[in-house]
């Protein structure tokens, strides 16, 4: 819980959109998947929904978004392996991000 907490942090700090993205995540570190397995869900597919459009309108790195937007179908067979290629997505998003705005 703690670890998505300070993650949601840096949502918090990047602006724009993440802040949506932020929220979600601490909802989603707030109910377990065990206990509230309904709201859970919710959560992390409006955290996902999010990050994936925030993807998409990006001008330099939209196909992660567009590679994101074809794992949807995933989701309905197994939400596990779905969340993982989505987090990778995210995080290979994010990396090139920062390597972008390192050159400049």
């Amino acid at each position: 819980m703690g670890f998505l907490c300070l993650l949601a942090i840096g949502f918090f700090r990047s602006g724009g959109h993440w802040v949506k993205a932020g929220y979600f995540l601490i909802a989603l570190a707030f109910f377990d998947c065990y206990r509230f397995r309904i709201i859970h869900f919710i959560m992390a597919i409006n955290f996902f929904l999010v990050c994936m459009y925030v993807m998409i309108t990006d001008k330099r790195f939209s196909y992660l978004g567009k590679a994101s937007l074809l794992l949807i179908p995933l989701a309905f067979q197994d939400m596990f392996i779905f969340e993982i290629f989505q987090i990778v997505l995210i995080i290979v998003f994010n990396i090139l991000y920062i390597l972008k705005l390192k050159r400049l």
